[in-house]
């Protein structure tokens, strides 16, 4: 639950965050940072990823029912991400640990296997996968930068060989696309020449 106090309806919201973070005493430098010479701050930097896996699937009941528990973990406010795979019987949990420099609201890996409870699915905590996760770069640079990161070969080839392939690749690429552009316009220099009167300047 959001514990902060309501803001003024005419206070700008960063006035606010940086009155909670003096509060809650939270070095917010880790939260910049610097993109063609402008400066950003990010919402989270290092937050947590959990999966647990060998989900029941009695516990999960069915597909419609994955689905509104995921929906559910998503109404968390600590949650930034959830995916409930019912066929795989795997829940992953993006969020906002206790302890992480923000001023978001946190949560713990307890009080996410808490809710699961509640939910009627039952968590083995040994089975839980938790690693750090880096906000800028696997969530705000995936998004903001979809070329780099979700780069992949052509079908039939692995990265290591679509790698040494590509530069010789996009070089005939790039001659095909020229060769492609004189023909058009020797082409449109022959229709020029053929029918005068279509490019005839109208009598005065």
């Amino acid at each position: 639950m959001d514990t902060r106090e309501e803001p003024e309806s005419n206070a700008p919201r960063y006035k606010q965050d940086l009155e909670q973070q003096s509060k809650q005493n939270i070095d917010d430098s880790k939260n910049w940072i610097v993109e063609d010479g402008k400066k950003f701050r990010l919402p989270y930097k290092i937050i947590k990823q959990v999966v647990f896996s060998n989900v029941s699937k009695a516990d999960m009941i069915d597909q419609e029912h994955a689905a509104r528990l995921q929906y559910r973990l998503l109404l968390l406010e600590p949650v930034i991400k959830a995916y409930v795979e019912f066929q795989k019987g795997r829940i992953t949990v993006i969020y906002n640990p206790a302890g992480a420099d923000n001023i978001r609201e946190k949560m713990s890996l307890d009080d996410i296997i808490a809710f699961l409870a509640k939910e009627g699915v039952n968590i083995d905590r040994e089975r839980a996968d938790e690693r750090d996760y880096d906000y800028y770069k696997e969530f705000y640079s995936y998004a903001f930068h979809p070329k780099v990161i979700r780069e992949h070969p052509p079908y039939g080839y692995t990265l290591e060989q679509w790698k040494k392939i590509k530069p010789k690749w996009e070089a005939k690429s790039k001659e095909y696309e020229e060769k492609k552009w004189l023909n058009f316009k020797k082409y449109q220099k022959d229709y020029e020449d053929k029918h005068p009167e279509v490019y005839a300047k109208p009598a005065a």
